[in-house]
């Protein structure tokens, strides 16, 4: 059981240190984050803007610049508030040849 515990504390650190890195690299060296509810892992609010872990990684892992990331930031928004599922963020940038 203690190692378990252990593993969740450095899976929270490590997605603590990705929220870090993801908000500095998009929002600039003076961005503030906050997990929402206290839940480190789940969805984080920077600058009015909300990401989920899985959006911070896939963001980072496909290589999002920052003008494009809030681009697909706002279709994402503009898709969920018409009820509508948006493209996930790989094929997004591959359909859009960004």
């Amino acid at each position: 059981m203690k190692e378990l515990k252990e593993t969740l504390e450095m899976w929270e650190q490590v997605s603590d240190n990705l929220a870090y890195r993801f908000t500095q690299r998009y929002f600039g060296k003076d961005s503030e984050y906050y997990w929402i509810a206290d839940e480190i892992g789940g969805t984080i609010e920077v600058g009015d803007h909300y990401f989920s872990l899985d959006d911070m990684i896939q963001f980072t892992r496909h290589k999002y610049t920052k003008d494009k990331m809030f681009a697909y930031y706002d279709y994402a928004l503009e898709k969920g508030m018409k009820n509508d599922t948006p493209i996930n963020i790989k094929n997004w940038k591959l359909i859009n040849n960004i």
